[in-house]
Parts: C-alpha cells; sequence; structure tokens
C-alpha cells in the first residue's frame, strides 16, 4: 500500500469528525462518516481516506474529494467481524505528489445514541467470533490483564447481540460469575490493596465494590459474597421480568 510524506501536514480535530456506528447490521461492521474541513484550506482536488484499524486489520477507504462538508454514509467495515477495539484515522492527501496534507488520529466512533462507543474501555469487551471448534454459544477468554467475552457469530452482530434480553438476562450475569470465582480461586493472583489498576482482578474488585458488592475477605468461603454480587448486577441490569415475560411468551419453543 502507497505511503504518504508527512512532511507539513496539517492536524484534524476530532471535534470535526463525527463517525458513527450501525446497529442493525447482519455481518460487517457499516458506519456514516461527516467531516467538517471548511476551516482546513484543503485543495478542493486533495482526496479523503477514512483508514479503520484494529491489531493487525486495516482498510484504506477513498471518501472522494475535499468539500466543505464529506459525508459518506453505510460504509461496510469488510475486513472487521465486529467493531471491538477500532480506532480510525482521517487523511487528507494529495494523491498526485504523495503528500500527506491532513490527519486525525485515533478518532472513535459514536453509537446511535450519539454517546462514543465504549467497547475499547468496557471492563468486559464482547467479541463476536467463530465458536463452532468449540460447541458453545458464548464463552470466556481471560489472563491476569484482560476477559473477553466470545459470542458465536452465527447469532448476530456483536451490537445486537449485548443489546438483547437474552444476553443481559443469562449471559452477562453467568460471565461475571465465572470471572469473579476465577479471579478468587487463586489468592495470590489479587492484591487486597487495589493499586494495579492494570490487573484484570483490581479493575473486577473495584468494579464489584462500586455496585454495592464490597470486597471479599482472603481466606473466606467466596461463595456467598459472588452469589450477592452477581445478584446486584442482575438487579442493576433490571431485565428479569423483561426475559420471563419473553419467555411465557413463547421463546423456548
Amino acid at each position: 500500500m502507497k505511503r504518504f510524506n508527512y512532511t507539513g501536514r496539517k492536524r484534524i480535530l476530532h471535534e470535526d469528525i463525527k463517525i458513527r456506528l450501525h446497529d442493525d447490521f447482519k455481518d460487517r461492521p457499516i458506519v456514516d462518516v461527516a467531516i467538517s474541513l471548511n476551516n482546513y484550506n484543503f485543495p478542493q482536488n486533495a482526496n479523503v481516506f477514512l483508514e479503520p484499524q484494529s491489531k493487525t486489520r486495516f482498510m484504506r477507504i477513498n471518501l472522494g474529494e475535499v468539500t466543505n462538508n464529506v459525508r459518506c454514509n453505510f460504509i461496510e467495515l469488510t475486513e472487521f467481524d465486529d467493531a471491538l477495539d477500532i480506532a480510525f484515522r482521517i487523511k487528507v492527501v494529495d494523491v498526485s505528489k504523495g503528500l500527506l496534507l491532513g490527519i486525525a488520529e485515533n478518532v472513535q466512533a459514536y453509537n446511535k445514541d450519539n454517546q462514543l462507543d465504549d467497547n475499547q474501555q468496557s471492563l468486559l469487551p464482547v467479541s463476536s467470533v467463530d465458536l463452532s471448534s468449540y460447541g458453545v454459544l458464548w464463552r470466556v477468554v481471560q489472563d491476569e490483564q484482560k476477559a473477553v467475552l466470545e459470542i458465536e457469530r452465527e447469532l448476530g452482530s456483536r451490537e445486537q447481540v449485548v443489546r438483547s434480553i437474552t444476553f443481559k438476562s443469562l449471559i452477562l450475569p453467568a460471565a461475571m460469575r465465572q470471572i469473579l470465582v476465577k479471579i478468587l480461586s487463586n489468592e495470590s493472583d489479587w492484591d487486597t490493596d487495589l493499586s494495579d489498576t492494570d490487573e484484570l482482578s483490581t479493575r473486577w474488585l473495584l468494579f464489584a465494590r462500586q455496585i454495592g458488592a464490597g470486597l471479599p475477605e482472603k481466606g473466606s468461603d467466596y461463595d456467598d459474597w459472588v452469589d450477592n454480587a452477581v445478584r446486584i448486577l442482575a438487579n442493576r441490569i433490571g431485565v428479569r421480568q423483561s426475559a420471563i415475560l419473553v419467555s411465557t411468551e413463547g421463546a423456548w419453543k
């Protein structure tokens, strides 16, 4: 892929960029892009590029030539399975000279409620993946720094699944229980001072304390504490009665 000369580039402000993530798709992420360039005096024959990137996946999408307001809707991010960890760059380029005229980096997408998509910073990021080899529809992948809740891709997009009553009432509380049990299974793996927020155990125990579950006492029986923490979370989610109503209407048929 062609590289650009970065000499003399202008910084495009994030406040002039709006990337909105759709939640009504069934396969790949789809975004709408709106960029205001009327204050930058870029030449009109320059091109505007959108570059989504997540880990090793990358795309470069030509949004067309410079105008005061660049708009492009329903852009399908075909190289990505879901929107997890995607950050965007906006580049304005004189393609004929290979010269980068302007750039904005680490731009985050907004969701349908016009809020910044926070899955990157989520305590429990959700990823849509192929779980057919495991024979399950969801699982938690957990190490000392991070836990990710993987959902079977065939169930639908990540955004669809996490908004469903089934996810909120059944999967999320069970995943939380699994994570807490694993954290507490080895007392040497967590710090009662809760000083190292790079550690998964610290972040989860701080979360449990924040929602009102308190902290477990080392050496005690943790089952009751975990039960209480999960109960509090389920009450905060608040979909128990909705799930029961859905089941009486034939959800289990």
